[in-house]
């Protein structure tokens, strides 16, 4: 007869320790919210792209003229959805119950950015498939991470 001898609970230990951090929000969620609201401001308010990745359109001569008195932009320029940079400075990482979203803190806000995506029938303020792509890549990489794989 022989003896074996386990250590089977420091084991379990460090193996609960690394689902405890996958479950914690501040450790997977708010790092690719940032990461990702930092790429919608480029494509949104740089680059002038919708969520499809296509430009957004063009501005009239009109509200071009309007656009150079508060110094936005060239006689010709993408619609960019910025032209007091209230729209563009309230859309923020929110922490929510579940974790964190990325949306606007003021209501009329809001209703901007969806009356722009109406007016140009377009969707702007929703993930493009690159975004998409890189917050699902950077959750692999942090869970990779967290594993220790």
């Amino acid at each position: 007869m022989f003896t074996v001898k386990v250590n089977i609970d420091p084991v379990v230990l460090l193996l609960q320790e690394k689902l405890d951090r996958l479950k914690d929000r501040e450790y997977l969620l708010r790092p690719v919210a940032f990461d990702v609201i930092d790429l919608m401001h480029k494509r949104i308010h740089i680059d002038g792209d919708g969520s499809d990745g296509a430009p957004i359109g063009t501005y009239s001569k009109g509200y071009m003229r309007r656009r150079l008195k508060f110094k936005r932009g060239p006689a010709i320029a993408p619609v960019i959805v910025s032209l007091t940079r209230q729209l563009e400075n309230d859309y923020s990482v929110i922490a929510t119950d579940q974790g964190y979203g990325i949306g606007f803190k003021n209501p009329y806000n809001h209703k901007k950015a969806r009356w722009v995506e109406e007016i140009k029938d377009r969707i702007i303020f929703d993930l493009s498939e690159q975004e998409q792509t890189y917050a699902l890549n950077k959750i692999n990489k942090l869970v990779t991470e967290a594993l220790n794989l």
